[in-house]
């Protein structure tokens, strides 16, 4: 079949769909009027999706009064001799989870009891796939047997709740979200070795244990990979997180990679606390998954960092091939994201000591009144008096300057441009010894590269509420934490961030600043020989801004800076 016929069926089936939930079911052959060559294939879709339409409802819903009384019913019912149901704990698309007692083992336990309807070779399915995954993230099972003609399955009992419960009443923050969703990705490259697909991954299906641990749990749905090469697995799922082949029903395409999907789905939502698809109903829903890129992360919550916008983006790739080829490489992209953010306090140790150095420093006044210009069109500083702008910080915000340091001549650290906070950290960038360095509002970040002296540079960072980016000469050098929300009322300054901070001198030339409003840059950037005026531009000094102590502000904002000398000690 090729592309445009596959298209063509997605959007027949999602014309079928929409009729069919409006109680309508349209035949195959009069969708296929223009296409017969299709009615035959798009038929045994159709079908398929008959078959397990009732699978796609939420999990999560209510209770029925008649399901409801036969599960009050079974409460208190001692299966094979050995399991007393003590309490209903939810119900799933196949049946209904109790927490039990067992009383040969003496232990507590999870038992799952199959609706009427639902076949028992099914939930033995389950049971013989999950007794093959031996796997800390993967909920256990212990055992299997049949209670008035129902199947029921035991269960490693979790104590803890659904990550959908967990969600509904405190919001992860952004390390705990991509630590889950790794651990998740470990178990589930487990499973996929063992040639088994869950393919209903959804937080439903996630339980937190006691020590804050993700479990999946609920293999109902879960096929292998001989089951798909003998065209026995049928598509399955909740249609939010399902993968557009596992829709098209496109066997030939299916592995663990749409799992992986599901991850990047999961992800987002932990992320930004909304779908990557905003559709008003399943059909809408399915057309979006099949043929609408999804939302961006950053677009759906922008103080987020740009390398887990990229993260989720490609795990919710349409195409299997454009995905994390497994969830094990999903896994380590995700740790790695986590041990680059921890990475810049182990520079906490080494900053704190160059802190102490020039703390012990003998106190020295500020006494100069101008800076010069020289005739090469540069502002000189050198350490005795700075440009306080009328800017306030607020994030998320975007400094860069041009700039050519004097020689170093000791290891201290000497700030461009930055904002201070009384005995807080502020936010700025400048040069640590001789590489590129930033502040954020928690502590400092410390690049492995070096800013050389006597030449010119261009310095940038971008600060945000989740990350710290750092650029020299447009290329991205380094990724840090993100600065808390302080609403502590301070201004921008150059050649000095602020006088509370006394290893904050910077000793060379500018060219020229510019402080942004938001994010810049996100990526590689070619950088400006001048610094030019746009929507986001709140600031922009240059050597031709100097007039006396004033310093008039070349965007047309009309943010003009003045001249200060103040005394200071730590020099």
């Amino acid at each position: 079949m090729n592309s445009h016929d596959s298209d063509l069926l997605a959007d027949l089936l999602v014309k079928w769909e929409e009729a069919f939930d409006e109680g309508k079911d349209v035949p195959a052959a009069e969708l296929c009027t223009e296409w017969p060559h299709l009615t035959t294939e798009l038929q045994t879709r159709i079908d398929a999706l008959k078959q397990t339409a009732w699978l796609k409802r939420d999990a999560a819903r209510p209770l029925t009064d008649d399901r409801e009384a036969v599960a009050k019913s079974l409460t208190g019912e001692l299966l094979s001799n050995r399991y007393r149901l003590d309490e209903l704990l939810g119900r799933g698309g196949y049946g209904q989870v109790y927490r039990a007692f067992d009383f040969q083992l003496r232990r507590v336990v999870a038992v799952k009891i199959g609706h009427a309807r639902t076949s028992c070779d099914l939930l033995l399915d389950e049971a013989r796939r999950v007794a093959r995954l031996k796997h800390p993230g993967i909920v256990g099972v212990y055992d299997c047997g049949e209670h008035d003609g129902m199947m029921f399955l035991v269960f490693e009992l979790v104590e803890g709740r659904t990550l959908a419960d967990a969600i509904r009443t405190k919001r992860l923050t952004v390390h705990e979200a991509v630590g889950l969703v790794a651990t998740i990705a470990d178990a589930l490259h487990h499973a996929h070795k063992q040639d088994c697909l869950h393919r209903d991954i959804k937080p439903e299906n996630i339980l937190i244990d006691a020590e804050g641990k993700p479990r999946i749990a609920d293999f109902g749905v879960a096929c292998t990979f001989d089951e798909i090469r003998k065209g026995r697995a049928a598509a399955s799922g909740t249609l939010s997180y399902m993968a557009p082949e596992q829709l098209m029903q496109e066997t030939q395409l299916l592995d663990g990679r749409c799992d992986v999907h599901a991850l990047g789905v999961l992800l987002f939502e932990l992320l930004s606390g909304k779908s990557p698809f905003q559709a008003r109903n399943q059909a809408e829903l399915r057309e979006q998954i099949l043929f609408r890129q999804p939302t961006l992360l950053r677009a759906a919550s922008p103080s987020l960092p740009v390398a887990l916008e990229i993260t989720c983006s490609k795990a919710m790739a349409k195409h299997p091939a454009d995905r994390f080829e497994s969830a094990e490489v999903m896994a380590n992209e995700l740790r790695g994201w986590l041990e680059s953010t921890k990475k810049t306090k182990w520079w906490l140790v080494w900053v704190a000591a160059l802190i102490v150095l020039a703390l012990a420093g003998a106190a020295t006044a500020w006494n100069r009144p101008e800076i010069p210009v020289s005739k090469s069109e540069v502002i000189h500083f050198d350490g005795q008096t700075r440009i306080v702008t009328p800017v306030e910080r607020k994030l998320p915000v975007t400094l860069e300057a041009w700039v050519k340091p004097d020689p170093y001549t000791k290891a201290d650290c000497q700030f461009v441009i930055g904002s201070d906070v009384p005995t807080k950290y502020g936010v700025g960038i400048g040069v640590c010894g001789a590489v590129l360095s930033a502040e954020y509002v928690g502590g400092m970040i410390n690049t492995p590269i070096a800013v050389p002296a006597n030449e010119w540079s261009h310095i940038a960072g971008v600060f945000t509420e989740t990350e710290t980016r750092l650029y020299l000469n447009g290329d991205l050098v380094h990724t840090g934490p993100g600065s808390d929300a302080d609403d502590t009322s301070t201004k921008f300054v150059l050649g000095d961030v602020g006088l509370t901070n006394p290893i904050a001198r910077f000793k060379g030339d500018l060219r020229g600043v510019r402080i942004s409003s938001g994010e810049r840059y996100l990526d590689r950037f070619r950088p400006d020989n001048e610094f030019s005026s746009d929507d986001q531009t709140l600031v922009v000094y240059a050597a031709k801004s100097i007039d006396g102590k004033t310093v008039r502000d070349l965007s047309g904002r009309g943010n003009t800076g003045e001249l200060e000398v103040v005394a200071k000690t730590g020099q």
